[in-house]
């Protein structure tokens, strides 16, 4: 089988560990694989795979392995580039070339199609061997750069919910798979309930625009003590101290606690303490979105049901049965479908959440994930 390189701005991140899912999971088909990276964060976790710096300790002997008929290809494709220095791309991407030759990596894999794409392509094509990449939310509708010509520069692209991959192929002509991210459902374990008169409900993500939560927040003011709701609220970002001044001013401090950002292991520990959780994902005013959020399959893997807006990947991973559906922005809709979950006896919720599990299992299990990706990159025509 070949063996894999995965492409990723900086790793590992707090807030993707859909792409450690994703390596894990390729890995655990029976691939070879190692991480290159523009950053190494510090992390407590092991891993039993290589993570590379890109451009750091590059060994010059492995020059012979450069393709000089890829050379002309990199070369061309570094010209169509508008985005970012040409000289740095192309330098850059051939260190990551030499880099991927002392590896012996047969496929290059891109997450984000902006820099990471664009140097995976050049490093590809400088070696001959095939590469792709998957794109995400604000890599394609927020700060999208050259997709066009890094579709069709591809051997295969992914595309992370049906509109995306509609998006793609208005964008240009290439080989476009529909794939969605996957969570490891052994990770992820069903838990029962307890019922309480408290109604648990839980929001995890970066406190930015495209989260919605100042509309979640809005929304539970008329609520919060009637129903008798406690919201946690997991995560950091730009609008953290505007957030907490919104709940100060609506009177919710003893509804809503702050939790700031917690580790992966948190999240999988304390997920099946909660009702529900609340995503009111919409697009920013400068178009960022999330496209297939993780978090959502999270929830219902461990039986917490999920309430979310119908928007983007996000109509595609919730149904009826597991969740519900608003529309984006919508206070009032979001405080009515709060309310009306509420309403549900604990046997309901119990069900709801049952058959989000089962959803995942089926639908966006990563084993099953990886082993799509795993043929896609052993037959990428």
């Amino acid at each position: 089988m070949k063996k894999v390189a995965f492409v990723a701005p900086t790793y590992p991140v707090l807030s993707e560990t859909f792409i450690q899912t994703e390596v894990e999971s390729v890995k655990a088909c029976g691939h070879d694989v190692c991480v290159m990276t523009f950053k190494i964060e510090n992390s407590e976790k092991q891993f039993d795979y290589d993570i590379v710096e890109i451009g750091k300790n590059v060994r010059m002997g492995k020059i012979p392995s450069i393709n000089w008929l890829g050379f002309i290809k990199a070369v061309s494709f570094v010209s169509k580039q508008n985005s970012m220095p040409k000289r740095s791309l192309f330098v850059y991407g051939f260190k990551l070339a030499l880099q991927l030759a002392e590896k012996e990596i047969d496929h290059v894999h891109a997450h984000f199609c902006q820099h990471t794409t664009a140097h995976a392509i050049v490093a590809a094509k400088l070696l001959n061997i095939t590469c792709s990449f998957v794109a995400h939310g604000h890599d394609v509708y927020e700060f999208a750069y050259d997709i066009e010509h890094k579709i069709s520069s591809s051997d295969f692209v992914v595309a992370v919910c049906k509109d995306m991959l509609t998006d793609f192929n208005n964008m240009a002509k290439g080989n476009i798979k529909l794939l969605h991210c996957g969570v490891n459902t052994n990770q992820f374990k069903l838990q029962s309930k307890t019922d309480t008169k408290l109604l648990r409900l839980v929001f995890l993500g970066r406190l930015v625009e495209q989260k919605g939560i100042h509309y979640l927040i809005d929304a539970l003011a008329p609520i919060a003590q009637p129903l008798n709701l406690h919201l946690d609220i997991v995560g950091t970002g730009d609008m953290e101290q505007q957030l907490k001044t919104q709940v100060g001013q609506h009177g919710l401090t003893q509804n809503v606690t702050f939790l700031g950002a917690q580790p992966h292991d948190w999240v999988k520990e304390n997920l099946p303490n909660y009702d529900s959780l609340i995503a009111p994902f919409c697009f920013s005013e400068t178009g960022c979105v999330d496209t297939g959020p993780l978090v959502l399959k999270e929830a219902m893997a461990v039986g917490t049901p999920v309430i979310t807006t119908n928007i983007m990947g996000c109509k595609e991973i919730v149904t009826p049965e597991t969740g519900f559906l608003v529309n984006e922005k919508s206070v009032e809709e979001l405080r009515e479908t709060i309310e009306r979950f509420a309403q549900l006896s604990s046997n309901d919720k119990t069900e709801m959440g049952m058959k989000a599990r089962t959803r995942v299992e089926q639908n966006f299990n990563s084993f099953k994930q990886a082993q799509q990706l795993s043929h896609w990159i052993e037959n990428p025509a």
